[in-house]
């Protein structure tokens, strides 16, 4: 079968956040029927971001939820859906419970590609999915037996590993320390019996597609490859129903770190917000300073470029190098890039920047949720190469 976009495509996002992989894609003129997400609040950008677009606000594990979205293609086909299911329990940052119920949302967005059947869908997650396991879908009484061992030993460390958190008794802290050192060893001492019940994450999203009929590939792209001012990797998938006779490809790169086999060079931090670094407050903007303390302004004048204020993190309160693009923006709690000239952390809007969202996107609601809006966004400038490609694939 041989299918020509000779109209825009019918667009769905799921786990849609603020909307930053449905701006590529509204750009280059795919109808955004419809969205789902979960956050009210989050869910108030989007609304304001693409007026015409129906917002389904709610938790998508809900069959109400998933009905509300049917409804929308009652009448219409659904040709491409796209989405990034929460990757927490992917993340290559703090612990990784592969039990975390929010790392199987992706079982929910496989579930309404089936019933939707779209041509083509596009999923985005991070970097840490690549080495991410689950168990296999069926397990014997054995494997099963296997698996509840492990699960008990990684359920106790993570008791452990929170319990040391707010604990203040250095003696109690040193016991803890010893019972996590122990449950480590004892975990290390199965990894010969890890594939007997489990699989990669990927292997296992790949397979679930590939029985509802769909060619899958997936490649990890670096945003900063595509023209965003920001080291941020992503792993993205996209399927195309085998009935259709159309090659997966992926966008080429546009830039590269040194600007040379006939790329630009990457977009640097300097150059993409130095114009706001002297303009005033604007909320309506999300231009919206941090008020520090006389003691944090001092410690970010003695922070260097490259350094975090703070030495027990790596990446919260980070003073971002001028000339390079950034690490991977991040909500942080907070704890948001230290910006490399002015003694402050960066605004929404200069991280938003570092996101290549343009100036005309505003983010709604309070700073720290603006916060995580950025942080959990996919760039716009990715997200454009991405719907220029499927654009390009279904010509």
């Amino acid at each position: 079968m041989n299918e020509n976009m000779n109209e825009n495509m019918n667009s769905l996002e799921l786990f849609a956040g603020c909307g930053g992989l449905s701006y590529g894609f509204n750009k280059e003129g795919f109808n955004l029927i419809g969205c789902n997400e979960l956050d009210p609040s989050i869910a108030s950008t989007y609304k304001h971001n693409y007026k015409n677009s129906n917002v389904i606000v709610g938790d998508i594990t809900i069959p109400e939820i998933k009905n509300k979205i049917y409804k929308l293609f009652e009448n219409i086909k659904c040709d491409i859906i796209l989405g990034g299911p929460p990757c927490v329990a992917y993340s290559m940052a703090g612990f990784r419970n592969s039990r975390d119920p929010r790392g199987q949302l992706f079982k929910d967005f496989v579930e309404i590609v089936e019933k939707l059947n779209p041509k083509v869908f596009v999923m985005e997650n991070v970097k840490g999915i690549l080495s991410m396991m689950h168990d296999k879908p069926k397990l014997n009484k054995e494997e099963q037996k296997i698996a509840n061992k492990y699960y008990k030993l990684e359920e106790k460390k993570l008791k452990y590993v929170s319990e040391k958190k707010v604990e203040k008794d250095e003696n109690k802290i040193k016991d803890l320390n010893k019972k996590i050192n122990k449950i480590k060893k004892d975990i290390k001492k199965m990894n010969d019996d890890l594939p007997k019940f489990r699989m990669k994450v990927t292997e296992l999203i790949k397979n679930s597609f590939f029985e509802l009929g769909y060619n899958v590939n997936m490649k990890l792209l670096n945003a900063a490859n595509f023209g965003v001012p920001q080291k941020r990797e992503r792993v993205i998938f996209i399927g195309i129903r085998n009935d259709i006779d159309k090659e997966i490809t992926y966008p080429e790169e546009t830039h590269n770190e040194k600007g040379d086999k006939n790329k630009k060079k990457w977009v640097s931090v300097k150059e993409s917000i130095k114009d706001l670094e002297d303009l005033k407050e604007d909320v309506e903007f999300n231009q919206i300073y941090t008020k520090h303390k006389p003691d944090i302004i001092n410690k970010i004048k003695n922070t260097n470029i490259g350094e975090s204020l703070n030495k027990k993190y790596k990446e919260a309160y980070f003073k971002c190098y001028p000339d390079k693009p950034s690490n991977t923006v991040k909500e942080n709690h907070g704890g948001v890039f230290l910006h490399y000239k002015k003694n402050r952390v960066m605004t929404p809007r200069e991280l938003a920047r570092l996101q290549s969202f343009p100036d005309d996107f505003i983010f709604k609601g309070s700073k720290s949720n603006i916060l995580i809006q950025i942080g959990n966004a996919v760039p716009c400038k990715l997200s454009e190469s991405l719907a220029k490609e499927i654009k390009k694939i279904f010509s």
